[in-house]
């Protein structure tokens, strides 16, 4: 797979410190789109235990870099432990054949002062789609709509707009399930936009 050329908006100014996974524009930190959803998170993840969650996000680390990889180089390589998870990303490709835009973009929105890392930005079937990949036990549909409604926002403030959207849900067995998403999700949006108003108000008075 090599990445194709095509008119996204540049977003150079945006920074990333990964140690403290924060972001900053122009020295101003951004909050991202993960701690703006902290509440919805808390209401499906609280009460697990913290070795498993982290655990998961190692794994998610780590299948992440290696679809990076192989988006932009053609490298497979994987640890054995998290191979299914790999199989069922070449699986997806094999199916479908995206032609990449972007990979792991970081992206901010221009007005609302949000900050997130996007999967895949990619063409399928001649529209344009945003990808977000989940190596989890199963896919909570709240969340991931209202992520993915939050990125595509982003991007359409600066003019680009996704005819779709879908989460991948790569399994260990080698096997995968594709959920797609319709642009304008109104409902997800007015979600998200909550919670921002939210996040706004306590950071007035923290």
């Amino acid at each position: 797979m090599q990445e194709k050329t095509y008119s996204l908006p540049a977003f150079s100014k945006l920074k990333f410190e990964e140690k403290r996974h924060m972001y900053t524009l122009d020295n101003q930190i951004l909050p991202s789109v993960t701690t703006i959803m902290q509440p919805l998170n808390n209401s499906v993840y609280k009460g697990i235990d913290e070795d498993v969650m982290n655990k998961a996000a190692k794994r998610g680390t780590a299948i992440h870099n290696a679809i990076e990889n192989y988006v932009l180089y053609g490298i497979e390589d994987i640890e054995n432990d998290y191979r299914g998870y790999f199989e069922a990303f070449l699986e997806w490709v094999a199916d479908y054949k995206p032609e990449p835009i972007a990979t792991e973009c970081r992206l901010y929105h221009k007005f609302l002062g949000y900050a997130g890392t996007a999967d895949l930005a990619c063409i399928i079937d001649e529209k344009k789609i945003l990808i977000d990949y989940k190596t989890s036990a199963s896919i909570n549909k709240m969340l991931t709509g209202v992520q993915l409604e939050a990125y595509a926002k982003a991007y359409e403030s600066h003019g680009f707009k996704f005819d779709e959207k879908a989460v991948v849900h790569l399994k260990r067995d080698g096997s995968y399930q594709m959920l797609r998403y319709k642009a304008n999700d109104l409902e997800n949006w007015e979600t998200f936009s909550a919670l921002k108003v939210v996040w706004n108000h306590i950071k007035k008075y923290s």
